[in-house]
C-alpha cells in the first residue's frame, strides 16, 4: 500500500512538473499574438492619421513636439514599426520558443505600447477637431 501511494505521489509530481515547465505556453502565445496584432493595427492607424493631418494642414515641417516635426515623428514611427512590429519579428520570436515568463514580459511591453498609441490617437483626434 505504501509503495502504491509513493508511486501515485511520484506520478502526480511528474505530471505537475511536466505541465508547469515542459508544456507549450499556448495561452501566453495566443495572448502575445493578440496584443501584437492589435498594436500593429493601432500603429498603422496612428501613422495614417498623422500623415492625413500633416497633409491636410501642411504641417510636415511643423513641430509635433519640441524640436520634432510631424515628418520626423512619422518617419521614426515607420522605422520603429519595421523593427519592432513586423511579421518577420514575431515569427522569429516564436520560432525560438520563448518561455512563459518571456512571453508574459513581451505582452506587458506591448500593452504599454498600445496604451501610448491610444493616447496619441486621442491627441490626434482632438488636434484634428480644432483644425
Amino acid at each position: 500500500m505504501e509503495i502504491a501511494i509513493g508511486i501515485v505521489g511520484l506520478l502526480i509530481a511528474w505530471f505537475t512538473y511536466q505541465k508547469t515547465f515542459l508544456s507549450k505556453p499556448n495561452e501566453e502565445i495566443e495572448n502575445l499574438m493578440l496584443h501584437f496584432r492589435t498594436t500593429q493595427s493601432m500603429s498603422k492607424k496612428v501613422q495614417t492619421k498623422l500623415k492625413d493631418y500633416a497633409e491636410m494642414n501642411n504641417a510636415w515641417d511643423a513641430d509635433m513636439f519640441p524640436n520634432i516635426t510631424f515628418a520626423k515623428y512619422i518617419s521614426t514611427m515607420e522605422e520603429t514599426y519595421e523593427k519592432n512590429l513586423s511579421d518577420k519579428l514575431i515569427n522569429d520570436i516564436l520560432r525560438e520558443k520563448p518561455s512563459k515568463s518571456i512571453l508574459i514580459s513581451m505582452t506587458k511591453s506591448l500593452e504599454k505600447q498600445l496604451e501610448a498609441l491610444n493616447i496619441l490617437d486621442t491627441q490626434i483626434n482632438l488636434l484634428s477637431e480644432n483644425h
